[in-house]
């Protein structure tokens, strides 16, 4: 890596503070806006062949796209030293790449589930002018919120526009391998090329020759035989729009739930087990005709509730905490709480009150507010107060939503915890100042219960947590976390 790749480069109106991702071509650093907002911020390792004019024409082209499954791209900003930063919302999840590299391959209706909504973010760009020019597994992420979600628009192009051309091995169309320009038809085969690995743990082959059915079934199954066919057929006339390809994905075979099993992984934040148990309705055949991937949300969706009952945000969620919390009785078994703020955990540990409101504590008192904050968690999450979890998390946070939308599924289902137990092992102050904060930190769990309508426990093991990184936000009401991420290797 050069000397200008490593270090942190100066993005006007962006703060960066550590590399999340490398590639090829560039590097991605995440970061905050002048708001305080968290981004990804991508940078090529080389200067743009761009004109200025041409790259005012693709900003306002990608920046106005806007889809569900397709992230934000908020603006390109140009770079004293001739470069162009990519400045996007920063997400959390699991990238396709990381969840096919741990189980090897993918169930087809997994497949669909995350193929289907991904082929409509396409089609709303292609239908803004606009190509992807490098869809790979590692820049298909499905989200803490089970969402599946297309990434770095920064290999965009508007169809014909001149500019250097990349992609990711295995999934670049034969034509472009050739020489020729990406179009809206090779990204049509960059799908199809995932849809592939997904169902092999490969690439699509490198060949100029289309593919005999029986060779393409015997690779990826029948179920998606026809539908990948098409994809990667070498006559990019064949391959069907996108628009198109999200039904044929969608009617090819049901959509179900993903297991997603990742390990350590540079483009994903999401570091433990998925498992969705909801069983779905099929849809009618009005919605089939109207928006057949409404369903594919449902099925993402009920992936959601295991993101967080499993990970919290990358926080694992029930593990052991403060003694006064253990001894703290369950609470009711049936019924909905009251959606009035919890009592403050601190009316019997007055010191800790303070902790969280002290600009001071992340690097003075670091393992007493990180396990104040755990204590509160673990006491919503107990009583199903997701309106206590404003004590946690900040508003709006990826941790925020998770642990709401568990505390609904605890309800949907007539369930609740008793004797959650959060410990923090270990926390050390990394980064910071008098407003934000970064923690590294372990936090551990003894065995907890899980308790359903009729009273029945079921008892959870004990597990030691993994080290995380806790960005803390001071506002108004004290310290929040804002972030968690999986700490960097050192």
């Amino acid at each position: 890596m050069s000397a200008v790749d490593s270090s942190r480069p100066e993005v006007p109106g962006h703060l960066l503070d550590r590399v999340i991702g490398e590639g090829a071509s560039s590097v991605v650093w995440s970061g905050v806006d002048r708001d305080g907002d968290p981004v990804a911020v991508k940078v090529p390792r080389d200067a743009s062949v761009l004109t200025p004019a041409a790259w005012e024409q693709e900003r306002q082209v990608l920046c106005a796209v806007s889809h569900e499954h397709l992230v934000r791209l908020r603006e390109v900003v140009a770079l004293a030293d001739g470069r162009t930063a990519f400045v996007f919302d920063r997400v959390t999840g699991a990238s396709v790449r990381s969840m096919v590299r741990a189980r090897g391959q993918l169930r087809p209706g997994e497949a669909v589930t995350i193929l289907t909504p991904i082929c409509e973010a396409v089609a709303a760009l292609h239908a803004a002018g606009g190509v992807h020019g490098d869809i790979a597994p590692g820049n298909i992420m499905l989200t803490a919120a089970g969402r599946p979600l297309l990434l770095d628009l920064g290999a965009a192009r508007i169809v014909g526009q001149p500019g250097e051309v990349w992609g990711t091995a295995g999934f670049v169309a034969t034509e472009v391998r050739e020489g020729g320009r990406p179009t809206s038809a090779s990204d049509i085969f960059s799908l199809g090329a995932v849809a592939w690995f997904c169902l092999t743990g490969n690439g699509a082959p490198d060949t100029l020759q289309r593919l005999d059915p029986e060779i393409v079934t015997s690779h990826v199954g029948p179920e998606l035989t026809a539908v990948v066919a098409a994809c990667i057929d070498p006559d990019p006339s064949v391959r069907p729009s996108a628009a198109r390809l999200a039904s044929l994905f969608y009617e090819a075979v049901p959509a179900e739930p993903v297991e997603v099993v990742v390990g350590a992984d540079d483009a994903s934040e999401l570091t433990h087990r998925l498992r969705a148990e909801a069983a779905l309705d099929p849809p009618t055949a009005a919605r089939r005709a109207t928006r057949p991937w409404r369903r594919i949300a449902a099925v993402t969706a009920a992936a959601s509730v295991c993101v967080a009952a499993l990970v919290g945000g990358g926080w694992l969620l029930l593990g052991p905490s403060s003694a006064a919390e253990a001894a703290r009785p369950p609470a009711p078994a049936a019924g909905p709480t009251s959606s009035a703020p919890s009592a403050p955990a601190a009316t019997t540990r007055p010191a800790s009150l303070a902790v969280d409101r002290d600009a001071a504590a992340p690097k003075a008192r670091t393992a007493e507010l990180l396990q104040l904050l755990s204590d509160r968690r673990a006491r919503a999450l107990m009583e199903r107060d997701a309106a206590g979890l404003a004590a946690v998390h900040r508003q709006g946070s990826g941790s925020h939503a998770s642990d709401v939308q568990l505390i609904e599924t605890l309800l949907a289902r007539g369930e609740r915890y008793a004797r959650v137990r959060l410990t923090v092992a270990k926390a050390t102050w990394l980064a910071g100042d008098r407003e934000r904060a970064t923690i590294r930190a372990r936090v551990d769990w003894s065995a907890y219960e899980i308790v359903d309508r009729a009273g029945a426990r079921a008892t959870r093991g004990a597990a030691t947590g993994e080290l995380l990184d806790f960005e803390l936000r001071l506002g108004a009401l004290g310290w929040r976390i804002e972030h968690i991420n999986v700490a960097a290797s050192t």
